[in-house]
């Protein structure tokens, strides 16, 4: 039996918090200027106000940045066992990759200025048969590519079963 040793989601409460403030900035700016420009109270389409307009743009671009994010979060799982890495992408049809630490090769964490302050990053595992794997935004990233060289660097060793004869 293994043991999971970590499991993950892509970490996405930094980017949704982001993308809220600056769709609440932008909206805020463009009814400060239909305001000061008085034409926040014309009725130009279905006799709806442009105000409720621009409301209704926002909205509609906050749920579907944040429909992104959270379809990121459903479809990708991060497992490390004992004896693997294994990698879960889809919600409708999914894909499982198990990399085992015969076949493991190369590691390597990306992490742009906003993903170190947000202490989050890209983990790129490379393996013998040159299939890059990437896990996408990793909350403590260096961390978990510690662990993950733990367990792929270490040695397999197997041993044969000696039948015991008795006379």
């Amino acid at each position: 039996m293994t043991r999971e040793l970590w499991k993950g989601k892509p970490w996405i409460p930094p980017s949704l918090l982001a993308k809220s403030i600056l769709v609440i900035v932008v909206s805020s700016i463009v009814f400060w200027l239909e305001f000061y420009f008085k034409i926040a109270d014309l009725a130009p389409f279905l006799n709806v106000q442009i105000v409720l307009w621009t409301t209704l743009a926002g909205l509609l671009v906050w749920l579907v940045s944040v429909t992104r994010l959270l379809a990121l979060r459903a479809s990708h799982l991060y497992i490390l066992r004992d004896d693997g890495l294994e990698v879960r992408l889809g919600i409708i049809s999914s894909k499982s990759f198990v990399i085992a630490p015969a076949g493991f090769s190369d590691l390597e964490v990306t992490r742009s200025i906003s993903s170190r302050i947000l202490n989050t990053g890209d983990i790129t595992v490379r393996t013998q048969g040159e299939n890059d794997i990437k896990m996408v935004r990793v909350r403590k990233p260096l961390k978990v590519a510690d662990q993950i060289r733990e367990v792929m660097a270490r040695p397999t060793v197997r041993l044969e079963r000696q039948e015991i004869t008795t006379r």
